[in-house]
């Protein structure tokens, strides 16, 4: 049993952390093709991990696409530790926790870690910190929504019968 749990919380948040990222990786594309170009959202921070700024900011398939899987991998490691939050202390508030959950993430990896690790870090723009902190709480308050809403479908299509 124990097992099976294990790898419905990878699974679980392997999918929901992909799907909640999608979700602000597409509003923040959306922002760089219409609004502002030059806005540094998580794929171009997460290519900044391995690329230089030239490359990064060239806005160039593979170094998008680099970045993005650099962050789709992020998004799931945040997403297991929202499903075991959600194990340990309930669906309750599940929003709530899942907004904390986005800005934790903001804090730590978005306005901390990528000032360490990144060739390309966020500095002296509050209209970039601030749409920022909008995509994070989008991907906060899509992320537990995807974890329930898969709990629940796992559930009505497992059986109890199934060996473990």
């Amino acid at each position: 049993m124990k097992s099976r749990l294990a790898k419905d919380t990878l699974l679980i948040g392997a999918v929901s952390g992909i799907a909640a990222k999608l979700i602000q990786d597409l509003l923040g594309a959306i922002i760089i093709m219409f609004f502002l170009p030059s806005y540094l959202n998580c794929v171009r921070i997460a290519g900044g991990l391995l690329l230089t700024p030239e490359q990064v900011l060239s806005g160039m398939f593979w170094p998008t696409l680099l970045g993005l899987q650099i962050d789709m991998v992020v998004g799931v490691v945040v997403a297991i530790v929202a499903v075991l939050i959600f194990q340990h202390w309930g669906n309750d508030y599940y929003k709530i926790k899942g907004l904390m959950v986005g800005l934790i993430a903001w804090v730590l990896l978005y306005s901390t870690l990528s000032r360490f690790l990144s060739s390309v870090h966020p500095s002296g723009s509050v209209l970039q910190a601030e749409l920022s902190f909008l995509t994070h709480i989008i991907f906060g308050l899509s992320l537990p929504s995807c974890i329930i809403w898969l709990r629940k479908f796992k559930n009505s299509n497992s059986h109890e019968t199934q060996p473990e």
